[in-house]
């Protein structure tokens, strides 16, 4: 069927309505093309309102390149699932539809502007304080967002988060709710114990091939080959159009022009005099700075005249130094003169503040290294530059080729590359960077290509490599013999038996009075193992509560709690406000989801 799609694909019904959509995404984006099959392909709706497929489909796109960009290569493949990727994508537009419904009742609203700003001063869209349209974009685009619908996302989050804000403000915490938390914190425990090592009863622990045979007849299911597939792939790279681009000269020495402008930019030390302006006229002022010039030019030092006469109380008593000054710190027209100074001048310089007599100390002069020796370093980042944008550019045509054929031996030609075979594995994903690949794993368990046997779509391993994928081969979930997984069989049975042993073991320490307890007095909350589970027992209101726990490395710990009291160490005000921080946040975070369980119990949803 899919093959006569794409025969079909070729007629002109079909390149009328490729047409169409190319129009509308050149001239209005993507927004536009999903507003137009919006109407008719409700999934949801919440008081009224239309939750689309659509609008399912792009949540549950934006959710998957958020996990893979968050956990790259270490991402559970099942968490990209088609399934629980939309379950989830339509449980959030719910909740948010709940909110904004919420929003307009209570007449809220935000306007572009706020918007704006907001993106302006962004930290992850700026570069150097300034906002990156470049970063800004990037991000956008691994999200799937056009600026204007990631604009319009932005818009309802800021108005959906106004009455969370307001309930989350109102909370308040009572200085006995953080002494409640204070003593919990400092409370210490007194308690026995006896511990009983898995390790040694495992080792004296015997089984027979009958209770071996009988555990794995009844536990099969546990012994089960995982689904395995292995695939055939090819991997396209930036370096594979190194032939394909060349880096002329003026390239090079617009790099090497911008790689100077880079440089650490021309310093000037100075000392300065000032004659504020704020509390005299500018003509007393002018005849002040008249006066020390006199007396400079008479042979008294900057220094000492700047002790007497100068208004600036951070630099006076240090001879008027300001150390060393780069273009853009200072006033415009104290830099303006500073920086037309010969090493030694005294010059005046008029600014807000008043009048400056300036002396250049010192010009620190930067070593701008030559063309020459930048260049084949510039060559080669032109290059990686280059090559990972044709790559990019490549993007399209290889999505064409692997979409029009049913094997891969049409982009390894065309691309020079080699069609490679990985070795079987499974949902958890293979050893190499290709098979451990979220996205890849994701691919080759995905319908198109595990049942349908196409080509993969184009998947991005990196900015310099991209990868298709194709089935080799499939093989389904079986069960192991008994021969296979004896070892393993024999070891859970041995371990299940000697657990069995020391529960036993510790029940009758547990009634006997010539027990062998360890003591341990007042001991802190958290201080090892053993501690935290005797702090998990109730209170000792009748005398020693004793019960058995368990040990993460599998031992068993027969624990007395004798007392529990409040610690006298004394605890710092940081800390207490510490746990009025905790406190209020958790109290906070409780509200808002009471409030977001109501406002979804008393919404009408149609799913």
């Amino acid at each position: 069927m899919l093959q006569d799609i794409r025969d079909k694909s070729q007629g002109i019904v079909v390149k009328i309505i490729v047409g169409f959509i190319v129009v509308t995404f050149a001239l209005f984006g993507v927004d536009a093309l999903v507003t137009s099959f919006n109407s008719s392909d409700k999934v949801a709706e919440v008081d009224g309102v239309d939750i689309t497929r659509t609008q399912m489909l792009q949540g549950a796109e934006t959710q998957r390149r958020q996990l893979i960009s968050m956990m790259g290569s270490q991402i559970n493949p099942a968490l990209l699932e088609d399934n629980l990727l939309q379950r989830r994508a339509l449980d959030e537009l719910i909740q948010r539809a709940v909110l904004a419904n919420q929003a307009d009742v209570l007449g809220l609203g935000v306007s572009d502007e706020q918007v704006n700003a907001y993106l302006l001063q962004a930290e992850q869209f700026q570069t150097n304080g300034q906002f990156d349209q470049t970063k800004y974009l990037n991000f956008l685009r691994s999200l799937g967002f056009t600026p204007l619908a990631f604009k319009e996302r932005i818009k309802q989050d800021v108005l959906i988060q106004q009455p969370r804000n307001a309930i989350a403000g109102s909370e308040f915490v009572l200085p006995y709710q953080t002494d409640v938390v204070t003593n919990l914190q400092s409370q210490v425990r007194s308690y026995d114990y006896v511990s009983f090592s898995l390790a040694d009863e495992s080792e004296q622990t015997s089984v027979t091939d009958a209770e071996l045979q009988a555990y794995y007849d009844e536990h099969k299911d546990s012994f089960k080959t995982p689904e395995q597939v292995k695939v055939d792939y090819v991997v396209v790279s930036s370096t594979d159009f190194a032939n394909k681009v060349q880096v002329s000269d003026a390239e090079l020495q617009n790099a090497y022009q911008a790689l100077v402008a880079e440089t650490a930019p021309e310093e000037r030390s100075a000392s300065h005099i000032l004659i504020e302006t704020a509390d005299r006229s500018s003509e007393e002022a002018q005849a002040i700075a008249k006066e020390v010039e006199g007396k400079l030019a008479a042979g008294e030092s900057f220094a000492s005249l700047a002790a007497e006469y100068s208004d600036d109380i951070g630099s006076k008593n240090d001879g008027g130094y300001l150390g060393f000054i780069e273009k853009g710190s200072m006033d415009e027209a104290f830099e303006n003169v500073l920086f037309s100074m010969q090493q030694g001048d005294v010059k005046e310089a008029k600014t807000d503040y008043g009048i400056h007599l300036i002396q250049l100390d010192d010009v620190s002069k930067v070593d701008v290294p030559s063309f020459e020796s930048e260049k084949a370093q510039l060559t080669d980042s032109l290059m990686a530059d280059k090559t990972r944008d044709a790559l990019l550019t490549a993007h399209e045509d290889i999505t064409d080729l692997a979409y029009a054929s049913d094997n891969l031996e049409g982009i390894a030609k065309e691309y020079g590359v080699d069609v490679l075979q990985s070795a079987y594995f499974g949902r958890q994903g293979g050893t190499d960077d290709v098979t451990a690949n979220a996205a890849v794993i994701a691919a080759a368990f995905g319908n198109s290509v595990l049942e349908d046997g196409q080509n993969s779509d184009l998947i991005e391993l990196n900015d310099d490599e991209v990868v298709v994928i194709h089935l080799n081969d499939h093989q389904p979930e079986s069960v192991q013999s008994f021969d296979e997984v004896k070892d393993q069989v024999a070891s859970i049975v041995i371990q299940d038996k000697a657990l069995a042993s020391l529960k036993e073991k510790a029940l009758a320490a547990k009634a006997s009075s010539s027990t062998q307890w360890t003591s341990v007095e007042s001991a802190k909350r958290g201080q090892d193992e053993i501690t935290s589970l005797a702090f998990s027992l109730p209170h000792p209101e009748q005398g020693p509560v004793t019960d058995i726990k368990d040990m993460s490395n599998g031992d068993i710990a027969l624990i007395r709690l004798n007392q529990v009291d409040v610690g006298t160490e004394p605890v710092s005000e940081e800390q207490q406000q510490a746990y009025q921080r905790y406190l209020s946040q958790n109290q906070a975070s409780l509200s808002t989801q009471s409030q977001q369980a109501y406002l979804t119990n008393q919404a009408d949803i149609e799913r």
